[in-house]
């Protein structure tokens, strides 16, 4: 008998919001460009105010992500720094996948979408997939024929 939950259920055993994902990944981005992270790169990357983002990484801070104190850089903990590269990874993956996919308007968003619900389980077969045609790109090309072919029937 299958057991059926709601989506907050689900979602229960997330360490950490959506939100605080979306700004850990953007601090790890920032990272891996510039070692100085600042409050005003944080907010300009995500289009919000600097309030906000120091709000949330007060909040990271004391998850014991990141290193802040007012008035100076921000530094991911080693922590911080295996879970930026895990959340940057699992953004290129789905947003790859969206790709082979033929997604073409909107793939930010619906990435951006997935990869807050997705289980490690299907992340990692996206990307044996995504290997699956780097390895054999004749059957890649095919694909995109194929969605072509399909796409102009329509």
């Amino acid at each position: 008998m299958s057991k059926y939950f709601t989506f907050n259920e689900y979602m229960k055993s997330n360490r950490l919001t959506p939100s605080e994902e979306d700004y850990l990944e953007m601090i790890y981005r920032i990272h891996l460009e510039n070692k100085d992270i600042k409050v005003k790169d944080i907010a300009n990357e995500l289009n919000i105010k600097p309030a906000s983002v120091t709000k949330m990484v007060q909040k990271l801070n004391d998850k014991n992500i990141l290193e802040y104190k007012k008035y100076n850089h921000i530094k991911l903990t080693d922590a911080g720094y295996k879970i930026g590269e895990t959340l940057l990874k699992r953004h290129n993956t789905v947003y790859k996948f969206l790709e082979i996919l033929g997604l073409e308007h909107n793939i930010h968003e619906e990435t951006e979408k997935i990869e807050h619900t997705i289980s490690y389980d299907t992340l990692e077969k996206m990307e044996v997939l995504i290997r699956f045609f780097l390895e054999y790109e004749d059957m890649y090309i095919s694909l995109k024929k194929f969605q072509e072919e399909r796409h102009s029937d329509t």
